[in-house]
């Protein structure tokens, strides 16, 4: 079985960038779950908490779990916390490397860029590598808004040595719907193989 986990990137009912899919055609057996929140969240430590209880009551293992644009970071921060239940992590055109507090409503959530890059994955590789086996599979996916900064995550972690798949989509769409969950699964669990179950 494989079983999904996606991480909330908007406000509940904005549907700016698409939702989050209930079912992926190309995986029709796959289990797709989401962690929810009331208010739009950036994903600092108490985020993450919450992130983490909910994934914990789903009584799911292993798991692949599922980030976009700022979500992409609580997936980051979310799989080390959770080693043992999380078999891969996939973020997409996420803003990875970012020193200054991002302008898009992380006021309540970091106090300052001293707060912010406590989590920022570029500054976090060095746990990161610590954290997670050497089974686990990371897949990283550029798209059309935050390319620089994941091609320079991408580049830290290969000078790091942690073994990752980086797919680089300038054009791709800043969008849930725009293709890059395939992708990132395809290159999770094979590129032959298919959820059958």
């Amino acid at each position: 079985m494989l079983n999904l986990v996606f991480l909330p990137a908007t406000e509940p009912g904005d549907t700016t960038y698409g939702t989050a899919p209930d079912r992926i055609e190309a995986y029709p057996g796959a289990s797709i779950r989401q962690i929810r929140y009331p208010t739009l969240v950036w994903y600092n430590a108490a985020v993450q908490r919450e992130a983490v209880r909910q994934i914990r009551a789903f009584g799911i293992a292993p798991l692949v779990l599922v980030g976009f644009s700022k979500s992409g970071l609580g997936a980051w921060n979310i799989a080390r916390a959770l080693p043992a239940l999380v078999s891969g992590t996939i973020i997409f055109d996420a803003p990875v490397a970012r020193r200054e507090l991002p302008p898009w409503g992380t006021e309540p959530f970091y106090a300052n860029d001293a707060a912010w890059q406590e989590d920022l994955p570029m500054n976090t590789i060095g746990p990161f590598k610590a954290s997670m086996p050497g089974t686990h599979k990371l897949v990283l996916i550029s798209g059309e808004s935050f390319r620089v900064e994941m091609e320079a995550l991408s580049k830290a972690l290969t000078q790091a040595c942690v073994d990752h798949a980086f797919l680089s989509r300038p054009r791709q769409r800043h969008h849930w719907q725009s293709g890059w969950i395939e992708e990132g699964l395809k290159a999770v669990i094979g590129a032959g193989e298919r959820d059958s179950s």
